[in-house]
């Protein structure tokens, strides 16, 4: 190292010596201003730890929350063990058939539901809901869509989707926007897939609440319509809750037509009121009709129209509150249909039937439903118990495919149907909003008095006097019953 290099390091260190000796003064006094200012912030940190493990901090913590989208869903496992016993009959190729027994010991079933409801402006809802509902072991549904019935054909189709086992492909069950307050009155409007599935009192049973004039009574329709709504809920003081709309749905998009004599559209138009609404209480009542019924299941396969179809009915709920050691729930619902055939056959053949007949005269057909139950919930143990009947008229008809039962939709039932089910739930305190966990054993048993339940092809004939010439498009059952376990989990 050379003499200039060492006289320029040591310059180096004596300016950094005289550097520090001169702030010094200044470098304590900043010292001491900094201590100070931790002190006070350590301070306000406690004190704001206190505040925020206060009940007070928590609530405004869920407050600040956002509120214009919530998340919700369910998980339910289910097995069910079946029997259904077949009369003797002639099938449509002539073939005598001997009576039979169907069974299946062991089916388990799993379905998943996702739910959205979002807020995007003022005045303005969606919701959304998705569904999924498979066998174990299967990616199709052929263990339930038996063509035994009319709801329960060899595939799932457009108003069953996501309500009959099928495979694990998640689908929509309604997703639709619903606008309040238009024009500054109580009117709203609604369109997309609608919630016209699980309606009321079908929700007791289901144990589920129903909201306000949502949904469609479910003795009527229990079918995954596309559509629009446009109502109004006055207020009115005799009729709280009183709500009133015009409901519209396609069942069936019958594409490019050519010609006068191709097929229409199938739709649905119908008149809805919420007469009466309280906590404990609710009174509804539906006028329907479907115009343009479609020979099958909506698809390709559609051949023609077969007339219209039509539907009146209604239903009273009540609750009674701390009746004994809980609270007991019971309804009735009633209605009648009225079958309007065109004269067009199945498949456009003059020889196969049409609209509720056979043969050459195509005449109109009614018939009647009723819907009865009762639930009575046990406060302590948290144990619902619960009892429901129904019955179908010869020529009862309804649009209710997408039930949520394993053999066929019960309330379409031309027949007699009973059951019975029990819900237990475990007792958790909840942590997700919706949150339950609970088992349900239930037993059904369907007395069939007539073909063609939950099917509007061909004349309806009675079981215990089918004779060889009436022949038979699906094997015909006399009764069948259905012992359930589901586990389930709201969240």
């Amino acid at each position: 190292m050379t003499r200039s290099n060492r006289s320029l390091r040591g310059i180096a260190r004596a300016v950094c010596v005289f550097s520090l000796a001169l702030t010094a003064p200044f470098a304590a006094a900043q010292d001491a201003d900094l201590s100070k200012k931790v002190d006070q912030l350590s301070k306000q940190v406690e004190e704001l730890r206190g505040q925020m493990s206060s009940p007070e901090a928590k609530g405004s913590d869920e407050a600040r929350k956002p509120d214009w989208i919530s998340f919700g869903g369910d998980l339910r496992v289910r097995h069910d063990v079946l029997r259904a016993h077949a009369p003797s009959y002639t099938d449509f190729t002539g073939a005598p058939k001997a009576a039979s027994t169907l069974k299946n010991d062991s089916l388990l079933t799993n379905r998943l539901g996702f739910n959205i409801n979002v807020k995007p402006a003022e005045s303005v809802s969606m919701h959304i809901r998705m569904l999924a509902y498979k066998v174990f072991g299967m990616q199709e549904g052929g263990a339930t869509q038996t063509g035994l019935f009319g709801d329960r054909d060899s595939k799932t189709f457009d108003g069953t989707t996501g309500h009959v086992p099928s495979d694990s492909t998640v689908r929509i069950d309604y997703a639709y926007a619903t606008v309040k307050d238009l024009f500054g009155t109580s009117a709203w409007f609604s369109a997309g897939r609608r919630p016209s599935t699980g309606g009321a009192p079908t929700n007791v049973r289901d144990d589920r609440e129903i909201a306000g004039a949502a949904g469609i009574p479910g003795l009527l329709v229990d079918y995954a319509f596309d559509g629009a709504t446009l109502g109004v809920a006055p207020e009115i003081g005799l009729l709280p809750g009183f709500a009133a709309k015009l409901c519209y749905g396609r069942a069936f998009e019958s594409g490019y037509r050519q010609g006068s004599a191709a097929m229409r559209d199938s739709d649905m138009l119908g008149v809805s009121m919420l007469a009466y609404e309280t906590p404990d209480a609710r009174v509804d009542v539906q006028y329907q009709r479907g115009f343009n019924i479609m020979d099958g299941i909506p698809g390709p396969t559609v051949a023609t129209n077969l007339g219209d179809i039509e539907n009146f009915g209604g239903s009273v709920l009540r609750t009674v509150r701390d009746l004994g050691p809980g609270d007991l729930t019971v309804f009735g619902s009633g209605a009648a249909s009225a079958a309007h055939p065109n004269g067009n056959r199945y498949g456009g053949n003059a020889a196969m039937p049409g609209l509720m007949c056979d043969g050459p005269d195509c005449a109109n057909k009614t018939g009647m439903g009723l819907y009865t139950g009762a639930r009575y919930d046990i406060t302590k143990t948290k144990t619902k118990i619960g009892a429901e009947y129904n019955y179908g008229s010869k020529d009862w008809i309804t649009f209710v495919p997408a039930g949520d039962d394993i053999w066929t939709s019960k309330l379409g039932t031309r027949g007699n149907v009973y059951e019975l089910y029990a819900i237990q739930d475990i007792g958790r305190a909840p942590i997700a909003r919706d949150g339950r966990v609970f088992f349900r054993l239930g037993w059904q048993y369907y007395d069939f008095k007539y073909t063609g339940t939950n099917s509007w092809i061909g004349t309806s004939k009675s079981i215990s006097g089918l004779q060889a010439n009436q022949a038979q498009m699906s094997v015909p059952i006399r009764n069948a019953y259905d012992v359930y376990t589901t586990f389930e989990v709201k969240f």
